[in-house]
């Protein structure tokens, strides 16, 4: 985990040297799990919709108008990660004109480097605040999630470690005249990528056993369950995103250097 951070950090401060790149950077970031929170609650607003409350019926009237509220946040929300996707890419050409210390090939390493990271630290404040949230529906949920957190923090740092010994092999054939193909390089990034996503794909099953059994023996309502288990399959697809970024920046920052 520790080579996890100190990566994603070095990288940080050689792509945003100055202050203010990295305070925009860091906004994006923070926008991005704050589009996180009101997706949970976008969550939270559905379960309310399909499961009312059984103390009394609600008129129609409601119900309709919670639903349209619902899609117009969610219609709101897709238009707000398309924004933030468009205005990153002005961040990073703002944080890059005038640099002129990278030849051009290098240059676009730069760029995917970025790319990468800015997507991975994005996922992991995301993350992070889908887990505050567990712990306010479910303490003991979201203690476990944090653990599994942990566990496979320690799962992508070592394929990170194992990944960076394999690209810096790959360019050392480069420059030896002596290239690996396409092929192997493709195969052994995904390899690498897809084998951390299963093994947290794993960790996430056993999440949603343990929902399960919370969710039969009543420690969780139903309401909350549906949302916790919403939560369980964001975080599952971000680990994903993120093992397989982490793979992609791997290949880049090599490359970039």
């Amino acid at each position: 985990m520790w080579t996890l951070i100190r990566e994603l950090r070095a990288a940080l401060t050689e792509l945003f040297p100055t202050r203010r790149d990295g305070l925009i950077v860091a906004g994006l970031v923070l926008f991005g799990a704050v589009v996180s929170a009101a997706e949970m609650l976008t969550a939270k607003l559905f379960s309310d919709i399909i499961l009312p409350g059984e103390s009394s019926a609600r008129p129609m009237s409601d119900t309709v108008a919670l639903a349209v509220v619902f899609l117009l946040v969610f219609g709101g929300l897709r238009v707000v990660n398309y924004a933030q996707n468009l205005y990153r890419v002005n961040v990073f050409e703002k944080a890059f004109h005038g640099r002129n210390d990278k030849t051009g090939s290098e240059e676009s390493w730069r760029w995917a480097t970025a790319m990468e990271l800015t997507t991975i630290l994005t996922m992991t404040a995301r993350i992070a605040v889908i887990a505050g949230i567990l712990f306010i529906l479910s303490p003991l949920f979201g203690l476990a999630n944090v653990v599994l957190f942990l566990i496979i923090a320690e799962i992508f740092g070592a394929a990170v470690r194992r990944q960076f010994l394999t690209q810096q092999g790959f360019r050392d054939r480069q420059k030896a005249k002596a290239p690996a193909s396409p092929a192997e390089k493709v195969r052994a990034r995904i390899k690498a990528g897809e084998a951390s996503s299963l093994l947290a794909s794993l960790g996430v099953m056993v999440l949603m056993g343990l929902l399960i059994v919370l969710a039969i023996t009543g420690v969780v309502a139903a309401g909350d369950a549906l949302v916790l288990f919403l939560a369980v399959r964001m975080i599952g697809q971000m680990y994903s995103g993120i093992s397989s970024g982490l793979m992609r920046f791997t290949r880049a920052r090599v490359n970039g250097r």
